[in-house]
Parts: C-alpha cells; structure tokens; sequence
C-alpha cells in the first residue's frame, strides 16, 4: 500500500462488482460471486497453489454446504479479484446441540499484492465478521509452516493442538529404498498384523465435539476418488489412495464412523483387504483416544509434517473456551480438504 491510496470497506451488493480504482476490500457470500469473479478466482488459486481446482469442484466446494454458500473476504484491485480468505460452513455436534463452524481454506493472495499482515487482517476480519451475522459461531483450520506464525500471533486464533499421524507400510521397500528386499516379507507381516486381535478392552470413545457426517456432509466433502466400506451394523469407513510426490502410494484411512477401537480394526482390515496389492502404506491421520489396532503410531519426532489445528470463538455466547482443546474433538483429515 503506497502512501494516500484510498482504502474502501464495505458489504458488497449481489451482483458484479463495478470497476474500481483504488483497491477495495468485500465480503461476499459465494452464490454472489459473478461468473467473471468465479474466473477470477479459479485463476487466482492456480497462480496460488500447485494444482488447479476445475469448476465442478469449485462448486461442491464452496455451494455444496449446509447453507447454500460459503464466506469469503475479498481484495480487488482495479476491479480484478487478488485475494481471498474463506471460511467453508459445517454442521458440529458440540454436546448434543447442533452448532455451524467454519473451516479456514485456501487463503490467497496475489504475489504482486503480499508484504505485511494489513491485507490478510482485512479479508479475514470481513470472512469472520460475516460469517457470525449468519450464525457461525466457530472459526478453525490446519494452517502451513508459513501461514502458522500469522494465524496465531496476528489473527489471535488459539493453537488447539497436533495431530497425530498411524502407519502400516505395506511395501516397505517403496519407503526405504534400501529395504526393497524385504517388500514380500512386509507385506506378509501386514496382512498378518491386521488381523492380530485386541488383547485389551479399550474404552468407548466419546467425544465433545465432531462433525454431523450426513448424506450432506458427504456429497460435499467426497468426489469419485474417494471409496466408502460398509462395514455392516451401522459402521462404515472412506478412503483414498493418492500418489505422493516421493512416488510413495498412501492410501488414506480418512474417516471411521463410530470411532470405536473396535470399528476401526475392522476398517483397517477391510481396506488393507481391498488396497494390499497396490498401496505401499496406509495411514491414517487425526486423534485417537485408543490405541489404532493394525497401526503404529509415529513418533512427534519422525512425523513427515507437523498439522497443527487451531480455532477462534466468534460467538462466546454459544461456545465455551472447552472447544478449543483439540482433545474435545473426533478430528481426522475427513474434517479438512487436504484427500
């Protein structure tokens, strides 16, 4: 920002917005996006992120929700769309009272528009404040290395803690080169260790805080690659198997519902039965508060990333500082967009 340009904040009308020749900052619910902002924003996150997101998804993205949209605080410059923060809507059941948060995803901004906290303090303040007038009354998200610092000492949000990572290589020989000798010996072992049963009565798992995963939920958060097991009795797990840029196919244990210790090594077991043969490890990401039978656990030490979760109350009316401890919450990577 040069010294004397014009700062204009403001609700923005439904419809396109006009030319403009200072740089502007709005808050835009998605379904008031024009079809020239959509473009734009498509082109902005290309330019963004390493992948491309196609309208399609786009549209279960940020429209598929509980509300029909999704909150976005915007920076233009000269009429052309060079920012966003946006806050995806969900349904949580905190205690037995349905609440809507917000999840934090794809903050962006154009590389000729960064430099200093004011324009990112701006789109996340009208995203927030928005959001709220609509009865969010939770924001959270799983912010990089380079958006951590950001989000916890200028935005104020609460590091609410790590998520742990759970393994079983299947060919050990595609993690350790080294290792390729013993690839049949890993596979045996995993087909073995799948099955091992549980020596302990764990207890049941009960949580605070977790996502209502209804047929909702589902259509928007689930596209084609994503598999879903019927375990039977009410059970059922989603997975996906991904080509990691170190070659290395992960499948991804995304979701357990209920996340019982028994549930979930019948999952292990029914997706290592249908990927075995082309995955080289299986992993699951999140919290547990059992042992993960057919899993090992990684050391916070040998983590290949640190995810770390953290939140901001935007109505204390509703909400207790409790929401801010991620060992209230059933979370996993079904609770974000990363697979």
């Amino acid at each position: 920002m040069t010294a004397g340009e014009d700062i204009l904040i403001t609700q923005a009308p439904v419809g396109p917005t006009k030319p403009a020749s200072q740089r502007e900052f709005l808050f835009k619910t998605t379904d008031q996006f024009s079809l020239e902002e959509q473009e734009q924003f498509l082109l902005l996150f290309a330019k963004t992120f390493p992948r491309a997101l196609g309208r399609e998804e786009f549209v279960r993205k940020y429209l598929r929700t509980p509300q029909g949209h999704s909150y976005h605080g915007l920076m233009y410059v000269n009429g052309v769309l060079v920012g966003a923060y946006n806050l995806i809507p969900y349904v949580y059941d905190c205690s037995g009272l349905r609440r809507l948060f917000g999840l934090s995803v794809d903050t962006m901004i154009a590389a000729e528009h960064r430099g200093g906290p004011f324009n990112l303090m701006k789109m996340a303040s009208l995203a927030c404040d928005g959001a709220r007038r609509e009865g969010v009354c939770f924001a959270f998200g799983f912010p990089n290395e380079n958006a951590y610092a950001f989000t916890c000492r200028v935005l104020k949000w609460v590091d609410m803690g790590e998520l742990d990572f759970y393994v079983l290589p299947l060919r050990i020989g595609a993690i350790k080169r080294g290792l390729r000798w013993a690839d049949l010996l890993s596979r045996l072992g995993a087909a073995a260790w799948v099955r091992l049963p549980s020596l302990s009565r764990p207890p049941v798992s009960r949580f605070a805080i977790e996502k209502v995963n209804d047929r909702q939920f589902k259509a928007h958060r689930y596209d084609g690659q994503h598999k879903r097991v019927d375990l039977g009795a009410g059970e059922e797990c989603t997975y996906r198997t991904c080509l990691e840029a170190d070659g290395v196919r992960t499948t991804y244990l995304i979701d357990v519902t209920p996340l019982t210790a028994g549930c979930f090594a019948r999952a292990v077991r029914a997706v290592h039965a249908r990927v075995a043969g082309g995955s080289d490890l299986l992993l699951y990401v999140g919290r547990l508060p059992f042992r993960p039978p057919g899993l090992f656990k990684v050391p916070p030490g040998r983590r290949p990333r640190r995810i770390r979760m953290c939140g901001r109350i935007l109505d204390p009316r509703v909400l207790t500082e409790d929401v801010l401890n991620v060992e209230a919450w059933n979370v996993n990577v079904s609770n974000f967009d990363v697979r």
